[in-house]
């Protein structure tokens, strides 16, 4: 959960400040390919650290019919 937390809230901050012209330091390989293809995998980083977050709240859940012992 702290690391899909993490993930989100870096790469938030880091579109952010891309966008007004700044930059992390320790994430400016990201923009060596290119400017698109930063932005691209900084939104990645969001919706990956988001999927993290939400499946660590909500543990899948075991259907009570597939749990029958014969």
């Amino acid at each position: 959960m702290i690391l899909g937390f993490l993930l989100f809230i870096i790469g938030m901050l880091s579109l952010v400040l891309i966008l007004i012209g700044a930059n992390l330091s320790y994430l400016a390989w990201i923009d060596k390919p290119g400017t698109p293809r930063g932005i691209l995998i900084r939104i990645l980083m969001i919706g990956g650290g988001l999927v993290m977050s939400y499946m660590a709240l909500n543990p899948p859940q075991d259907d009570e019919e597939t749990n029958h012992v014969p």
